[in-house]
């Protein structure tokens, strides 16, 4: 590793780097985007996380991309001194004024070698394969910020050398290139598609130094000559630190590998499939779920004797049909060919528990709203618990709390759980049902409509068992949502984190400062 770092910050030339042993006829070959690596311990962590990718020979280009942090010392010293240390504001914003200019500066210039890396992609993967005697099937590129602009770039330099390589999908991810770029000449070599993942939340695309309209933040255009040739992935939750970390998660979910289990398939097989692969509110939660939240879901659903699934399911796709269909009016789900949103699941809880907002519900955030449940649910839920079980979730509360003082005090254990929550509060609570497990949860099916009652929250069951179920469904969404934003929030901090240790900052107080933004 620390051969390749040296030899590529040396040379400044674009090198591969296979990671993890070759897995079949089929690869990958990921290029990252500006500042990813600070050190070789990082790039590291980076090859190893793509050596897990299964199904593929997992390949990256390592190009240099520089990092934000080289060369900072100075003006980043102004600024934290002049802020930290009770300089004057005129210090201050010279530093500010100084840090701002560098980072402008070093990411033109890493941009400006965008076109030359592109260049040489193509012919280089060529003979790089050759050199290897890497005999490859299919190939899938996979391109996240600048590196989606390279790949973009090395199709439209290279058009002959592309249509030699069997190259199948395109996975742009976050992509910093403009949206009216030419999709049909770089579609045209590919045997799949582009497959763009976007999100309006990826901040960073919004504050880069031009008025490009990244295919980042937006769908591409798709003309009817496209519409076989482009897909838009909406990531509803994602910026743009989110999408390597949970680059497994994006693979299944574009069905990059062809395994059928995500949203991109050949065979639609039906109204009710794409209706629930395109609630982008609920199928991508229901991919990033974890095993346990999975089989909370499955056996809460399963308490309804018309329900289609299982206890054993855990699968997202099937998990998100039986929910919509539990959330609308059977009648009314045979005419359609399929259940209801999400949105409008959590909508119908919310006007259930007897809910108000100030604004129409329908202009309402839905975190908002699957917050507010949370809260009613969990005061609730304290009303119930005998003083044993009380002291016991307390505790669990108190101690996913902790996680988070240092950084941020946004969850006081001695308020009103109706007056506050946090992500890891919330978890917690839904860590405390979840131990006890989905069937105690729930009343007996069996019991009459008029007397079922949802234990955890003392909600009258209005129409049977199926509001019991899916008042539950909108806390446990609800956690996974606010557990992938707080993961997104961490990977920030860990840059906040790099930066206080590669300048010697005084940590404790960069971190107030940090969490009174």
């Amino acid at each position: 590793m620390q051969q390749q770092w040296d030899e590529m910050h040396r040379t400044r030339k674009p090198t591969f780097l296979l990671c993890g042993e070759p897995q079949g006829d089929v690869l990958n070959l990921y290029v990252h985007g500006y500042s990813a690596f600070f050190n070789r311990q990082q790039l590291g962590n980076f090859k190893a996380q793509l050596a897990s990718i299964e199904g593929s020979t997992n390949l990256m280009l390592f190009w240099p991309a520089g990092h934000f942090l080289e060369n900072l010392f100075a003006p980043f010293k102004d600024v934290m001194g002049a802020m930290l240390g009770g300089g004057s504001l005129g210090a201050a914003t010279v530093g500010v004024g100084k840090a701002i200019a560098y980072f402008l500066d070093h990411y033109k210039s890493v941009e400006a070698r965008v076109d030359e890396v592109a260049r040489s992609l193509l012919p280089e993967l060529a003979s790089y394969l050759h050199g290897e005697s890497l005999e490859v099937r299919r190939i899938n590129l996979i391109g996240h910020s600048l590196g989606a602009r390279i790949l973009v770039k090395s199709l439209l330099a290279s058009p002959e050398i592309a249509r030699e390589l069997p190259l199948d999908n395109l996975l742009l991810m976050g992509g910093a290139i403009c949206t009216s770029s030419p999709w049909d000449e770089v579609s045209a070599p590919l045997k799949g598609r582009v497959i763009n993942c976007h999100s309006s939340k990826d901040w960073a695309l919004a504050m880069k130094p031009d008025t490009e309209r990244c295919i980042g933040r937006y769908a591409i255009p798709v003309t009817p000559a496209l519409k076989t040739k482009v897909t838009n992935v909406h990531l509803a939750s994602f910026d743009h630190a989110a999408y390597w970390p949970q680059l497994q998660t994006v693979v299944q979910y574009t069905d990059l590998l062809h395994e059928r289990r995500g949203m991109i398939r050949s065979d639609q097989r039906s109204t009710e499939v794409r209706f629930a692969e395109e609630d982008a509110q609920l199928f991508p939660a229901l991919v990033q779920a974890r095993p346990e939240e999975l089989k909370f879901l499955a056996e809460l659903m399963a308490q309804k004797r018309s329900a289609s699934v299982d206890a054993t399911v855990r699968e997202p796709l099937k998990l998100a049909i039986e929910l919509q269909r539990m959330g609308g009016d059977t009648f009314m789900n045979l005419a359609r060919g399929h259940g209801v949103s999400y949105r409008q699941i959590a909508e119908d809880v919310v006007r259930r528990l007897g809910i108000k907002f100030e604004v129409p519900l329908d202009t309402v955030e839905l975190a908002d709203l699957e917050a507010q449940v949370a809260e009613k649910l969990i005061a609730q839920y304290k009303d119930k618990l005998s003083h044993a079980d009380r002291q016991v979730f307390d505790a669990q509360l108190k101690a996913a709390a902790q996680k988070e003082q240092g950084l941020f005090s946004r969850f006081d254990v001695g308020r009103s759980a109706t007056t506050a929550l946090s992500g890891t509060a919330l978890a917690g609570l839904t860590g405390f049902i979840l131990r006890r497990g989905a069937a105690s949860a729930i009343p007996v099916v069996g019991q009459a409509v008029a007397a079922a009652m949802l234990l955890v929250s003392g909600v009258r069951a209005f129409s049977g068992p199926a509001y019991s179920i899916t008042t539950l469904a909108v806390l446990v969404i609800g956690v996974i949502r606010q557990r992938m934003e707080r993961e997104a929030l961490n990977q920030e901090l860990d840059l906040v984190v790099q930066v206080v240790e590669a300048f010697d900052l005084p940590r404790e107080t960069v971190m107030r400062t940090v969490a009174s933004d």
